[in-house]
């Protein structure tokens, strides 16, 4: 993968922007769509996310294994910048290192009373910028 890319992945993944979504689909190809807030980009190849809600997404994930991560920003709503990471499900953690090291990171949030249900893991299958438009 393109090192800038990646670089660019990490960095608005790892800052949980409020405007961080995951989009999923079902077996019929019914997608949904949830707002993720505390997640990590903890190598090249994959991100760990905290689930604390989301059941449809969940569910879209347990299904199919496939999302799309979105990390969007705008500063002046005539402009964008952003990363889509592309994902698969690799495991579903109620405990262990990864699980550990969510909960650690949702304990220092504004969320950290709600119960953390899982740690969603997932191997990083492509990363694009937000438009493919040039210039």
């Amino acid at each position: 993968m393109d090192n800038s890319l990646l670089e660019k992945a990490r960095e608005l993944i790892n800052a949980n922007y409020i405007s961080t979504t995951l989009s999923t689909v079902d077996k019929d190809y019914n997608v949904n769509i949830a707002v993720i807030t505390i997640l990590e980009m903890i190598d090249n190849n994959t991100i760990i996310c905290a689930r604390f809600g989301a059941d449809k997404t969940y569910a879209n994930l347990k299904e199919t294994g496939k999302g799309v991560f979105l990390v969007l920003l705008t500063a002046d709503n005539k402009t964008k910048d952003g990363i889509r990471v592309y994902v698969e499900l690799t495991d579903d953690q109620q405990e262990g290192a990864y699980y550990d090291r969510i909960k650690a990171r949702l304990d220092k949030t504004s969320y950290a009373s709600f119960p953390l249900k899982n740690c969603l893991v997932f191997k990083i299958l492509d990363i694009l910028p937000v438009s493919m438009l040039k210039k």
